[in-house]
């Protein structure tokens, strides 16, 4: 197993991940260190963490240089249209290393040209690994081993569930699980602010809201039943269930959500090809 891992970039999906793995006991939090351009995002984050901190520089990003030397593992964790300048640098590490891109519309043929064929593994995981809740898409590289994958699996499977995908299908999983918590969370807030409607406050609103989403997705995924066979269940004759179903069916609910996935894949795309571009 690696014993260092390096994360180029400290936003929150970075944050997340490590944050998780530490809490999970699945690393050491002094086998992590972590490079950013940001004096003061380094600095709360080792006022918070154990973990090693590399200032960086956006001239000759000598930080993210020294911490790619002294890891086993690089998790590229930079937004996809600051990546360029940073790959540059990295190129003549990139050989034989274990990159794992955590970056949007990237393409893992794009990193092994860039980082002289280095073994790259592409995820998209999501936030609530930070609650050890998260989802991840895998999709190995040409030049990645096998043993590179059932690392990377396992990594992510400590802090949620992890799904291998093709990479094709890679920004069509990030509209589901990676952008999917945001429109949970306005769900989650749409019932509560119903339930403030309807003369409940809104701090009880919001803990039922939450939890009877937690509650549903638990029996999705542990009875193994089709989301319709559920709803119907919950949904008598004439009933109150089934008026609020038509009413949402009324305001177009379904397409909704799924006009605003493919809106987020599409975007996801783009971005790629812009930073591809760039």
């Amino acid at each position: 197993m690696p014993q260092k891992i390096g994360f180029i970039g400290s936003g929150n999906m970075a944050e997340a991940i490590f944050s998780a793995l530490i809490k999970a006991n699945a690393v050491h939090e002094e086998d992590i260190a972590v490079t950013d351009v940001s004096e003061s995002r380094l600095n709360e984050i080792s006022s918070t963490y154990k973990v090693e901190c590399i200032q960086n520089s956006k001239e000759d990003n000598g930080g993210a240089v020294r911490l790619a030397q002294m890891s086993d593992v690089i998790i590229m964790a930079v937004k996809p249209q600051h990546c360029l300048p940073i790959l540059k640098a990295l190129s003549p590490l990139g050989n034989g290393k274990l990159v794992i891109s955590i970056m949007g519309g990237i393409a893992t043929s794009f990193l092994e040209e860039a980082l002289s064929n280095a073994r790259v593994v592409r995820a998209m995981p999501n936030t609530p690994m930070l609650v050890l809740e998260g989802c991840c898409g895998l999709a190995k590289g040409k030049y990645a081993t096998q043993q590179d994958f059932e690392y990377a699996y396992s990594l992510f499977s400590k802090i949620g569930i992890a799904v291998s995908i093709d990479e094709s299908l890679m920004d069509s999983l990030t509209a589901i699980s990676g952008c999917g918590p945001a429109f949970a969370y306005m769900f989650i807030e749409s019932l509560a602010n119903a339930g403030v409607l309807l003369g409940i406050s809104f701090e009880e609103s919001l803990k039922l809201a939450a939890q009877t989403l937690l509650g549903a997705s638990k029996m999705v995924l542990q009875t193994g039943k089709h989301p319709a066979m559920l709803k119907d269940e919950v949904s008598s004759p004439a009933g109150s269930t089934i008026a609020g179903v038509l009413s949402l069916e009324n305001d177009a609910f379904r397409a909704s959500v799924i006009n605003a996935a493919k809106a987020s894949m599409q975007r996801m795309a783009e971005v790629g090809r812009q930073a591809g571009e760039s």
